[in-house]
Order: C-alpha cells, then sequence, then structure tokens
C-alpha cells in the first residue's frame, strides 16, 4: 500500500454535498474522488476550455502571423527562429502534435 498523507482541505457544505453525492454515485469515498479529479487535472489539463478562450488564441494566432509575415519581408528570419525556439521552451508542444 502506497504512503499518504493527511491534509485538510476547505468545502462549503454545499461543494461538499456535491462531492458527496458525485462520490455515492461513483461508488467511491468522497475523499478518493477528490484525489481522482485532483490528479487527473494535474495530467490531463485542457485548454482551450471556454469560447473564450478559444477567441483569444486565434486572435493570437492571427497576430503572430502577421508579425511573422512582417519580419520576413524585413529579412528577419533569423529572429524568428530564435523567437519559436525561446516559446518552445516556455509552451513545449501539447501531447499528440508535432510541428
Amino acid at each position: 500500500m502506497a504512503q499518504t498523507t493527511q491534509k485538510n482541505i476547505r468545502f462549503t457544505f454545499e461543494e461538499w454535498k456535491r462531492v458527496e453525492k458525485e462520490a455515492r454515485e461513483r461508488g467511491i469515498s468522497p475523499n478518493q474522488l477528490v484525489v481522482e479529479l485532483t490528479m487527473e487535472a494535474l495530467e490531463r489539463r485542457e485548454w482551450p476550455r471556454t469560447e473564450a478562450e478559444i477567441h483569444l488564441l486565434r486572435s493570437a494566432m492571427f497576430t503572430a502571423q502577421a508579425i511573422i509575415r512582417d519580419m520576413e519581408r524585413e529579412g528577419r528570419e533569423e529572429e524568428i527562429e530564435e523567437i519559436s525556439r525561446n516559446i518552445s521552451e516556455v509552451a513545449p508542444e501539447l501531447p499528440g502534435k508535432s510541428a
């Protein structure tokens, strides 16, 4: 059995009732549900999740394309490659996606 640690997390009454209801439906304890959902969220962070995030992403991509075209016209390809490398370090490709 894995070694565990005890931590206290505060829920509102309504939040905890919702957790208990969902756990009951799944046939597990409320504590186990909290652990499973937390680990799932950490492992499978999905973005974008909302229409606003999708709109923001599309706007950012449009802007980036316009900037890259201007930089290419100015002969600044080396800067584009450097920026691309920096972005790859900060925001690596999504799982299952490749450049």
